[in-house]
C-alpha cells in the first residue's frame, strides 16, 4: 500500500518578505553598507538580501538608488549635525567636523557628493543640510551680524574645512597626521575671528 501524499503548505515565512519599517531598515543597512565601502558600491540587491526581501521592494520605499543615497545622507547631516551642538566656538566646530569627516571617510564622500542644484527638489535632505549649516552660524558670527557677513563667514569656514580635508585625503598636505590637520585647521578657522 503506498503512503498518502502528504500536503505541501506554502512557507509562510518567505526569506524575501519581512514586517517592520522598511525604510528605516534600508537607510540603517545602506548607512552601514557605505561606512564601510562607500556609496559607490551600494548595490540595491545587495541590501534587498541583507534585509530579506526582494530587490524590488526596495522601489516602494526610493524611486531610485540615488533616492536611497540621498536618505542615507541625510541622516549622515542629521547626526553631524547633532555633534555640532557640542561646539562652542568656530575652532570646536572645526575639530568636531573634522574628526567627524575623518573618521567616518566614506559617509562623508556621499555627504559631498549630492548635487546640489536640485537641493530644493529634495527637502529632507536639504533641511538636514541646513541644520549643519545653522550650527556653523551660531558659533561663526553673532545673531545680530549682518546676514551677509554672517552667510560669508559660513562660507569661509566651510571653504576652508572642506579644502583642508579634500586635500588631506589627495596626499597634498605635508602633515604628519589627522591630529595635525585638525589642529591646523581649527587655527586658521580661530584666526579669523
Amino acid at each position: 500500500m503506498s503512503e498518502p501524499r502528504k500536503k505541501t503548505v506554502p512557507n509562510s515565512s518567505r526569506s524575501t518578505y519581512r514586517h517592520g519599517n522598511v525604510r528605516a531598515d534600508a537607510v540603517d543597512a545602506a548607512y552601514r553598507m557605505v561606512a564601510l565601502e562607500g556609496h559607490e558600491k551600494l548595490s540595491l540587491r545587495q541590501l534587498a538580501t541583507e534585509l530579506g526581501i526582494a530587490h524590488r521592494s526596495l522601489y516602494n520605499h526610493f524611486a531610485d538608488r540615488d533616492a536611497l543615497l540621498d536618505a542615507v545622507a541625510t541622516e549622515a547631516f542629521t547626526k553631524l549635525a547633532a555633534r555640532l551642538k557640542r561646539a562652542a566656538t568656530s575652532a570646536d566646530f572645526t575639530r568636531i567636523y573634522a574628526r567627524h569627516a575623518l573618521k567616518n571617510r566614506h559617509i562623508y564622500g556621499l555627504m559631498t557628493s549630492r548635487p546640489p542644484a536640485p537641493m530644493k527638489e529634495k527637502p529632507e535632505l536639504q533641511g538636514a543640510v541646513h541644520l549643519v549649516i545653522s550650527e556653523a552660524m551660531r558659533v561663526s558670527a553673532p545673531a545680530e551680524a549682518d546676514p551677509g557677513l554672517r552667510r560669508r563667514a559660513v562660507m569661509k569656514d566651510f571653504i576652508l574645512i572642506h579644502g583642508g580635508l579634500s586635500l588631506f585625503a589627495a596626499g597634498i598636505l605635508d602633515l604628519p597626521s589627522e591630529g595635525a590637520l585638525i589642529d591646523e585647521l581649527s587655527a586658521m578657522v580661530a584666526a579669523r575671528e
